[in-house]
């Protein structure tokens, strides 16, 4: 807490959000509100009325909270950091006091607002905003982006764009190649700007910023506020305004998690269990995966499977991922595959899923890769595969999320970590040993994403010392059957108890103290034949050594406990 409040304090202007106010007003009553800054709608922010067209014909109808927090005050011409989580409606905060800065189309002078974000797929959402909100704006814009023609991106900046949306790399190489002024710019935008400093982009950005010019507007947008980021401010920014409406940690009231643990060796049979059983198939859904070697392997086996689905990595070609995006986004494909190229930022409509197949190894990633769903005041489920190797890592979300965590078991069955029915799992994995008898390329692929996952850990952060000490506290082999299987009926859980029973016996006698009396007919027999056996492999070794120069002392050894053990018998 002290940690948090020190933070707060790093950056003048803190402002808590703690309550909402009532909203009302609407379309009809734009001009009546305008003057009125005492209702809470968009039409009373003092917006120009095509704005307001833009944001209505967007499906917008009153702001989120921090939109109401932040537009008014980069109305006002303040530099802002805001933070808040994932899915709270940050990229319109940003877009609608721009259009009411750069009003109209300006051709001569270049460039006026400048927005930097840390993904192609999160600019190109951006570009997509732009088009929809200022639909009825005459304001030009451009993208910069890592991958494209280069030849493309210097027309488009020869063509005075009054916004250019970029990544942060490409668009320091523009500058450098063509020798850009940017001394028109008046507008200069961040977004997701942690994550942007976690992908070591923090150079990048402090070099452009030192060639934009001191008068500009600057505001930042996060979800968390990293030391970096916040000497970043320090520098950056003229007298900055923070504002936090909600720990980076919280996760919406609508979002349900579901962490099931699993062996190593089933995770994916246990995916398909899920995609069969758990997870309606109209229903989006995103699947994590460590690698692009997981994600090729999983991608191939749900299409040998006839599960329609697409995938997305970093070295995938461009035009692919933005073809792929496309597809998933307008829902020609329900099922996506991706690495954590697609965790932050980008706009999934209507998601209901989400799937961890590798638990991330980071909390706050967990945080930004479940935020895909429940946005919006929507509902969404997130389904955890967990192996032994992630239970600290689990055990370390549970801490950062200031949840408890507790497993199901025989007694307590409200637990929030459960295993899957294990004969799901075995019918699904018969039918994954049937697709690689099947398709020869599985094999090859499976082994190339173990020997993935195998770098994947040694570059994975480490769990806290804490939770690793937790783990072997945690009794995780008493693990029952998780309650999104309750459906499966009474019959399924009573079998899976009895499987449970049966794994937790633990006979308290050898096989040959099952009976007390030596001199049984029972305890005679097992003797024998275990001497027998004995006796059979003794001379088996002594036959294989007959022929060896130098086995004289060791065949008189085996000669002399071979007789010992006839002797015996």
């Amino acid at each position: 807490m002290a940690k948090e409040n020190a933070t707060k304090n790093c950056i003048p202007g803190f402002q808590d959000v703690e309550g909402e106010e009532e909203l009302d007003g609407g379309k009809e009553n734009f001009v009546k509100n305008k003057s009125s800054k005492k209702g809470a709608g968009f039409q009373s922010m003092g917006l120009s009325y095509n704005i307001f067209r833009g944001i209505i014909k967007r499906g917008y109808k009153i702001p989120t909270p921090i939109q109401r927090k932040t537009i008014p005050l980069i109305l006002e011409g303040r530099d802002v950091v805001a933070m808040a989580r994932t899915g709270s409606g940050k990229t319109a905060c940003f877009l609608i006091p721009m259009f009411e800065k750069l009003k109209q189309r300006v051709a001569k002078t270049g460039a006026r607002a400048l927005i930097l974000s840390p993904t192609r797929e999160l600019a190109l959402q951006t570009l997509k905003f732009i088009k929809e909100l200022g639909r009825y704006m005459d304001l030009k814009s451009a993208v910069i982006l890592g991958g494209d023609s280069m030849d493309d991106q210097f027309s488009a900046i020869h063509g005075n764009p009054d916004i250019i949306v970029a990544t942060p790399g490409r668009f320091l190489h523009v500058c450098v190649e063509m020798e850009l002024k940017l001394n028109s710019i008046e507008y200069f935008v961040c977004d997701e700007a942690d994550r942007l400093f976690e992908m070591g982009l923090g150079e990048q950005l402090s070099e452009i910023a030192t060639r934009l010019p001191d008068s500009r507007q600057t505001v930042l947008f996060s979800a968390t506020l990293p030391k970096v980021l916040v000497e970043f401010a320090k520098v950056g920014l003229s007298d900055p305004v923070l504002i936090r409406l909600d720990v980076e940690s919280k996760l919406p009231n609508e979002l349900e998690l579901f962490f099931i643990g699993v062996r190593q060796e089933e995770k994916l049979a246990a995916l398909l269990v899920l995609l069969n059983s758990c997870i309606n198939k109209d229903e989006p859904t995103i699947i994590f995966a460590a690698t692009k070697h997981h994600v090729e392997y999983i991608h191939a086996v749900l299409d040998s499977m006839g599960i329609n689905n697409i995938y997305i990595y970093s070295d995938l070609d461009p035009s692919a991922r933005k073809i792929h995006i496309a597809k998933f986004a307008s829902g020609k494909v329900k099922v996506l595959v991706v690495t954590d190229v697609a965790a932050r930022g980008i706009d999934i409509p209507q998601l209901d899923n989400v799937i961890n197949y590798n638990f991330p190894g980071k909390s706050k990633l967990f945080v930004h890769r479940v935020g895909r769903c429940a946005r919006a005041g929507r509902s969404g489920k997130a389904y955890s595969l967990v192996t032994p190797d992630e239970y600290a890592h689990l055990l370390d979300l549970h801490l950062f999320l200031g949840q408890p965590f507790s497993i199901c078991t025989l007694l307590h069955k409200g637990g929030k970590f459960g295993r899957m029915p294990q004969n799901l799992i075995e019918e699904q994995h018969t039918t994954l040993l049937t697709l690689h008898n099947t398709y020869s390329n599985l094999d090859n692929l499976k082994t190339v994403s173990e020997n993935g996952y195998q770098q994947y850990i040694r570059s994975r952060p480490a769990a806290s010392i804490e939770s690793n000490k937790r783990v072997k506290e945690i009794p995780f082999q008493t693990c029952s059957l998780h309650p999104l299987f309750k459906k499966l009926g009474e019959f399924a859980e009573e079998r899976e108890s009895v499987i449970d029973r049966m794994k937790s016996y633990r006979p308290s006698a050898t096989i040959f103290e099952l009976n007390g009396k030596t001199k049984s007919q029972e305890y005679k027999v097992m003797k024998e034949n275990d001497l027998f056996t004995k006796k059979k492999l003794l001379i088996t070794k002594l036959i294989k050594r007959r022929n060896h120069p130098n086995c004289y002392s060791t065949m008189k050894n085996l000669k002399l406990i071979c007789q010992k053990v006839i002797k015996a018998t």
